[in-house]
């Protein structure tokens, strides 16, 4: 599935999300016969079905986009970023049958929009999504507790097999340094700009139960609040 982030299927002209639909069949290979399977509104997602003799085939192309700058496939997933970018969409997803990221497309701005960056070492929390790469450098992929995907490098291999025993198994804390670039809703890592440096595993205590336990200390102000997830939400401008 080619999922767009964001971006909910009622606002997506349907020539534009014809152009997207041409573009993911010719990344997946026509020759492999992909056939369109409907629209699943998990952000704008739109669904495929390759036939079993030919996953193979698919496979060998999408590795190409990893592999190989310059190969065809590659340059379907350069016009696809560009796509995103023109619409104003900063992400989207590949994802296999099993809803696990293969590949983590990012919009590209335009020229002339201006992009602010900064150097610098922070923390991502989130879930471990994925982690691709076979060679000394690989690729994490975070689900961000606010939603937002995050790509980073790993090039430790104790800390990339650290990291992937908590795959899609609670929170985690990675502290990372390079590039992060400002959006809409504040600072994020550059897609491959920044590496891990280490890791910690958060708690899994529900939230729920962190504000009964804030609610029981007396005149905290979070007992008065009618509803303690949303005021905690806009404290930490999570919309």
């Amino acid at each position: 599935m080619f999922r767009m982030l964001k971006r909910n299927p009622d606002r997506v002209p349907m020539d534009r999300l014809g152009e997207y639909l041409r573009l993911f069949a010719e990344l997946l290979g026509t020759e492999n016969q992909p056939i369109f399977k409907g629209i699943k509104k998990a952000s704008t997602g739109l669904k495929a079905f390759v036939p079993e003799e030919r996953l193979q085939h698919v496979q060998v192309r999408l590795k190409l986009v990893h592999t190989e700058a310059t190969s065809r496939p590659a340059r379907i997933a350069a016009d696809l970023e560009a796509m995103l970018g023109a619409d104003g969409i900063k992400e989207a997803q590949l994802l296999d049958a099993s809803d696990n990221v293969i590949h983590l497309f990012h919009g590209v701005p335009a020229a002339n929009e201006e992009v602010i960056r900064v150097w610098q070492e922070g923390t991502v929390d989130g879930v471990v999504t994925g982690l691709v790469g076979a060679d000394d450098t690989m690729h994490l992929h975070l689900r961000g507790l606010d939603g937002h995907d995050v790509k980073v490098l790993v090039r430790d291999e104790s800390l990339a097999r650290g990291i992937l025993a908590h795959f899609r198994n609670g929170c985690v804390r990675v502290t990372v340094r390079g590039h992060w670039v400002r959006g809409e809703d504040g600072w994020h890592p550059e897609t491959n700009k920044c590496t891990a440096k280490s890791f910690d595993v958060l708690e899994d205590t529900p939230l729920s139960k962190v504000f009964q336990d804030f609610a029981a200390v007396p005149d905290s102000g979070w007992r008065a609040a009618e509803s303690p997830d949303d005021f905690w939400r806009e404290l930490r401008g999570i919309h």
